[in-house]
């Protein structure tokens, strides 16, 4: 039964890890290699907190739960007892290979090494592991990983079924909603499909068509509203009316499209254009002027909480 956890990273995603960690009881070793990264960390994780508990999610105050949680400086005291570990580092490579490659000689083969990665392929950290690489695996959380109830389970080549149904059996018990890639893919499934509508939505900007607010508005009073509860098959299957999804194939709203998603954005590379106007639009964000990166924050885990509460039922 795993009790301690060490998180490799303390950034946006590892903060989350150890928040939620911490709110369900885990031992956290919180490690990352400057103090003050290790610092903003924690004040983010009190920060979530707070929240949290101002949102009736946790019943205890952050100082109870920053009890679970010790941070360090040394990745081996980091890891010293741990039965899981979750790496949550900057999105390169060389840095995930080192670290997995690193930790597969020094920790005992029953501990799983599972990485935050939000689009890299764990094949490729596997060819650094020497030992036993069975036991790595992808558990991809969504931003913020303490409230968002997503995590992506994606095996690589070497991945073990033992590690993979170990993996799924303790996301579940942090309450997390799972889904298990049959297949390794770039940006997995989450990231892929919202960067295909991104990837539109910064067309739309580059081409004058809508300003960055005006395509958030569309986003959050009409598609988001459905997406909230509903995926996009089962929207357009009730868009075909009681001929469900072959009839907006065949003959409804599915057909007429063909004669337009020809003109969607086809580019691999965001046009550094879009990426100007992008960029300066936002400055002129209307609903976000004055605002600080910790108050929009706590903005958004707020809407999150009471979205989340009556989408999944949780109290």
């Amino acid at each position: 039964m795993i009790k301690h956890v060490a998180v490799i990273g303390a950034g946006l995603i590892g903060s989350g890890w150890a928040t939620l960690l911490s709110t369900k009881g885990y031992e956290v070793s919180l490690y990352t290699d400057k103090k003050e990264t290790l610092e903003k960390g924690l004040n983010k994780i009190k920060s979530y907190l707070d929240v949290m508990k101002s949102l009736n999610l946790v019943n205890k105050d952050s100082s109870e739960y920053l009890k679970n949680i010790k941070t360090t400086t040394n990745m081996d005291d980091a890891i010293k007892n741990a039965e899981f570990v979750l790496e949550a580092v900057i999105e390169d490579y060389n840095v995930k290979k080192n670290i997995f490659g690193y930790l597969d000689e020094i920790l005992d083969k029953n501990v799983i090494l599972a990485s935050s990665t939000s689009g890299l392929l764990l094949t490729e950290i596997q060819k650094a592991m020497k030992n036993s690489p069975e036991r790595s695996i992808i558990a991809h959380p969504w931003n913020p990983p303490h409230l968002l109830p997503l995590v992506e389970i994606v095996p690589g080549e070497k991945t073990s079924q033992e590690t993979i149904n170990a993996t799924k059996q303790f996301m579940e018990s942090l309450d997390r909603v799972v889904v298990t890639l049959k297949k390794e893919v770039p940006g997995f499934l989450g990231n892929r499909l919202a960067f295909a509508l991104f990837r539109e939505a910064v067309y739309l900007v580059d081409e004058g068509i809508a300003t960055v607010e005006d395509i958030d508005k569309v986003m959050t009073a009409a598609i988001g509203l459905r997406w909230a509860f509903m995926g996009p098959f089962l929207t357009y299957h009730l868009g075909g009316g009681e001929g469900g999804l072959e009839y907006f194939f065949n003959r409804g709203f599915g057909y007429g499209a063909n004669e337009w998603m020809s003109t969607l954005a086809k580019y691999d590379k965001f046009p550094y254009t879009g990426v100007v106007k992008a960029v300066q639009q936002m400055k002129e964000y209307e609903s976000i002027k004055g605002k600080s990166f910790q108050e929009l924050s706590k903005w958004r885990d707020e809407k999150l909480f009471k979205i989340y509460r009556i989408v999944w039922g949780k109290d």
